[in-house]
């Protein structure tokens, strides 16, 4: 008994002195800062969807989450790849150099939004044919796109600078003038179309944008070719790599949408659109907020092998936290979906796949060019077989097969990784030996 408590006091004592170093210390202040805002800001994100689900009910919220999901997919196209490269190198970048690259990565945003933007206007019949979708849920859907691109470009500017108080701070604010917009255009002005949430949630990205960009003060417009060719041949590749990750992630709503009803798209979209987002923004804007900057100038590798020696205990607390969020959540809208234990079980099996992924692929695209490339074909060897998979799961088996489906791409996906850096990038195995 001895023995066994002084080897417990010998392993605290261990954890205890590796918690006090600079560096995990101002992990867990940073990401201590940016889980309470965040998580304020959470709630109040909830607040608005489940006052908008319960007086939209289950079809036009369908409508709504659909607009949510296509600009999910649409904004990507117009971030042109700079995001990913700020958040890369301005962590490591003197006040000049930083200077260059948010200037060239907004004005160059700036030219993208605008030119792409209006390409998708021009598109939009045939999107419309395509996947059935009306002329509203498509201009929408482009409107949003274009604000949340705006908003992650200024994110990326705070997250380079490790100004994580900011962020927490300036997404409070701008959600609590989103709620107060969803309660006006709802009770005040008795809108009862989607105007009431989409037009709230563009303004929140737009708030965030000139609040970001008011303190970061990237007003140097001057395009460098340097600070392009940086913020270009790393971007690139992640960009195509998230575009594609967003096609399949998305792809199972759309499929739902086609074969499916509005109702059917509103049920589908609360279990595995709206709850995987709240993990994914959890994910992105908590956890990677902080973590990313942090392992900016460490080795990756030794990031992975800690990964994957702790895959399994770190999959299952996120399983068991996504069906806590999920079984929750659908108490919280009233009866309007139904509680389903398979679609709860489903959801949290896809959700922790789909993080563990996310974190892997995080770490492994941060090592450079050639890594991100090797993430981006991870995604496009298997994108055509798995979006076969999701066509005829869900085409067969409906909401069901759409949920499996998730589960099934993310394995698909983690370890097509896995195989493609163990023979094509033996340096990163090396590390891991």
């Amino acid at each position: 008994m001895n023995d066994r408590t002084a080897a417990w006091t010998a392993a605290f004592g261990r954890v205890r002195e590796k918690v006090k170093q600079p560096g995990i210390l101002a992990f867990f202040r940073n990401i201590g800062v940016t889980f309470v805002f965040k998580g304020l800001s959470l709630i109040l994100t909830l607040i608005i969807s489940v006052v908008c689900v319960r007086e939209f009910g289950a079809a036009l919220w369908g409508r709504a989450a659909l607009i949510g999901n296509l600009a999910g997919i649409l904004y990507i196209p117009l971030t042109f790849g700079f995001y990913y490269g700020v958040v890369k190198h301005l962590p490591l970048a003197e006040d000049k150099e930083g200077r260059e690259l948010m200037g060239t990565a907004l004005a160059g945003n700036l030219v993208s939004t605008a030119g792409l933007g209006l390409l998708f206007l021009l598109v939009g019949s045939a999107a419309e044919r395509s996947f059935g979708l009306s002329a509203e849920v498509w201009s929408w859907a482009i409107a949003l796109a274009a604000s949340i691109n705006l908003y992650i470009l200024a994110e990326s500017f705070l997250r380079g600078k490790q100004r994580f108080l900011l962020i927490g701070s300036f997404k409070l604010y701008a959600s609590l003038l989103s709620l107060a917009g969803v309660l006006f255009g709802l009770y005040v002005l008795g809108i009862r179309t989607l105007s009431a949430y989409v037009w709230p949630t563009i303004a929140y990205n737009l708030l965030f944008f000139a609040a970001g960009i008011g303190v970061s003060r990237p007003f140097s417009f001057r395009v460098s070719r340097q600070a392009w060719q940086k913020l270009f041949a790393f971007g690139t590749f992640t960009m195509l790599s998230s575009l594609v990750s967003a096609l399949l992630f998305t792809g199972d709503l759309l499929f739902v949408a086609r074969f499916g009803t509005d109702e059917d798209v509103g049920v589908y979209s609360v279990y595995q659109s709206t709850i995987r987002s709240l993990c994914t923004i959890l994910f992105h804007d908590v956890f990677a907020v902080v973590f990313l900057p942090m392992i900016a100038g460490k080795d990756k590798r030794r990031v992975d092998r800690a990964i994957r020696r702790y895959f399994f205990p770190i999959a299952a607390g996120i399983g068991a936290a996504a069906a806590v969020i999920a079984t929750g959540l659908v108490l919280l809208y009233g009866g309007v979906f139904p509680l389903k234990g398979l679609y709860v079980a489903l959801t949290a099996g896809g959700i922790s796949l789909n993080i563990m992924y996310l974190l892997t692929v995080s770490v492994v695209s941060l090592d450079g060019v050639r890594a991100a490339r090797l993430a981006f074909l991870a995604l496009a060897v298997p994108l055509p077989f798995l979006l076969a998979l999701q066509y005829f799961l869900i085409r067969q088996w409906g909401l069901t097969g759409g949920m499996v489906s998730v589960l099934l791409l993310n394995a698909v996906l983690l370890v097509s990784l896995r195989i493609l850096l163990r023979f094509r990038y033996p340096a990163w195995q090396g590390g891991n030996s």
